[in-house]
């Protein structure tokens, strides 16, 4: 296929649309859904409430 300036320029700002949107659909998903944490961040580290056991924020490994 030949490109010519003018399909060139079409495909440009075709281009520069879908990444538009994308970005826009980007982050109108990151304000409406709460930030997961990963599964390895809920595997070591639980709830998050730990309670008031005042040894260095470590568990016990036995």
């Amino acid at each position: 296929m030949e490109w010519t300036p003018e399909s060139l320029k079409a495909e440009i700002d075709y281009r520069q649309a879908a990444l538009r949107a994308d970005a826009a659909h980007y982050r109108v998903s990151r304000r409406t859904n709460p930030v997961k944490r990963s599964w390895w961040r809920r595997l070591g580290h639980g709830t998050g409430q730990e309670g008031s056991d005042p040894r260095n924020g470590h568990r016990d490994a036995a």
